[in-house]
């Protein structure tokens, strides 16, 4: 999730991410399912990231959405669906970077920043995710802790949005959230990643 971890009590962190040459400290608040920054705290590092950031390298925001995560809930059951997320998260931290801020904005979906990259970067940690997300086979279990079942054939839609596109975190969100929105509307590919921008979506 960051750079390193000074301290962990409970359910906050105080960490160090290392962004542009410049510490974002903080005690952060994670998300009791997969360990990720809650979207709370993940919008207040994300705003700190986004203040140092210059360059012609600047960053990106992904938002990832697990298609058809319902499925796996209603058939297994949510404490199935809550092993399905963590699995995820330990995706998202081995596909990004150093100095990249995960989170975990609310139900299936989660948002990533990515520090120091072009349009090219970001569409490989993209791929990375899907990738590792495609491949995951999670071992379930019910209530009691017995084996049920092994998921397998996820994927997941994921939007894009560039630093440069816009100016305060709000509306990179919002960026990423709509170009989220036109990948599912390609088919809910794994691979799929469209990209937002001021001057209209790219793909």
């Amino acid at each position: 999730m960051f750079a390193s971890v000074v301290k962990q009590d409970g359910k906050h962190s105080s960490a160090r991410c290392w962004m542009c040459g410049t510490p974002v400290e903080g005690r952060w608040a994670l998300d009791d399912r997969t360990g990720l920054l809650t979207w709370r705290s993940w919008q207040d590092a994300a705003t700190q990231a986004l203040a140092r950031m210059s360059g012609p390298r600047q960053g990106a925001l992904l938002f990832i959405d697990l298609n058809r995560f319902k499925v796996i809930n209603d058939r297994y059951g949510h404490l199935a669906g809550d092993m399905v997320l963590a699995a995820v998260a330990d995706v998202l931290r081995s596909a990004t970077r150093h100095g990249d801020l995960i989170g975990r904005y609310g139900g299936d979906e989660f948002v990533v920043l990515l520090t120091r990259c072009d349009v090219t970067d970001a569409r490989e940690v993209a791929q990375r995710i899907a990738k590792g997300i495609r491949a995951l086979v999670v071992a379930v279990t019910t209530v009691n802790g017995v084996a049920a079942a092994h998921v397998a054939g996820l994927s997941a839609s994921i939007g894009m949005a560039l630093t440069d596109a816009a100016p305060a975190l709000g509306e990179l969100v919002l960026a990423a959230d709509a170009a989220l929105l036109a990948s599912k509307e390609d088919g809910r590919q794994a691979e799929a990643c469209a990209v937002g921008s001021r001057r209209g979506d790219d793909r």
